[in-house]
């Protein structure tokens, strides 16, 4: 019997002590999307510890995991300023770091659509007006300013433009927010 528990013991070592045969390198890998990035471990290997610097070398977070099977984590820099991070990935045996960029979205611009009714008027609509104060600017085809208009509503807004004296394929559009962003809209 001890030889038997002996021999349990010993296989059990071996088995629990059995370190993975690929490098870290090949074991880990990083998949980021905007600001927020994945670390993938393929493979069990033991104690890890991740630690994330900022721009400046200053350590912000440090994680310990124990990966006994393979693993996704995820991270989240939305609340950092923008730069280029490193994530440090160490086990007992070997150290690995990757640079993940963290960067704001641009903004974005309107979101306008017009629709021809007929050959004389067309129909404006905006959504996700944030604030009061959009302009819309009609051009002809010479690029010389024929109206203008200013809506105070937010959310979102539809208005029915009539033209007079043109076509509506004779025109072009310029619909700026309150922030400043603008967006063309071209009619054929």
């Amino acid at each position: 019997m001890k030889t038997f528990a002996t021999l349990v013991l010993t296989l059990g070592l071996v088995v629990g002590s059995m370190a993975s045969e690929k490098s870290l390198m090949e074991i880990a890998s990083i998949e980021q999307e905007g600001q927020r990035f994945t670390l993938r471990l393929a493979a069990a290997i033991g104690p890890l510890t991740v630690s994330i610097y900022d721009p400046n070398g200053k350590l912000i977070a440090k994680d310990r995991y124990q990966v006994d099977c393979p693993l996704t984590i995820p991270y989240n820099l939305t609340e950092v300023p923008e730069g280029t991070y490193d994530v440090e990935i160490k086990t007992g045996e070997e150290s690995v770091r990757y640079g993940v960029a963290s960067k704001k979205p641009a903004p974005r611009r309107p979101m306008a659509y017009a629709r021809i009714l007929d050959e004389k008027t067309f129909s404006l609509k905006m959504l996700g007006v944030e604030k009061p104060g959009t302009r819309i600017t009609i051009y002809d085809q010479n690029h010389k300013r024929i109206a203008s208009d200013t809506i105070e509503e937010t959310g979102g807004f539809s208005k029915k433009y009539h033209l007079k004296f043109m076509k509506v394929e004779d025109i072009y559009l310029r619909v700026q927010d309150a922030n400043g962003r603008a967006s063309y809209l071209y009619l054929d």
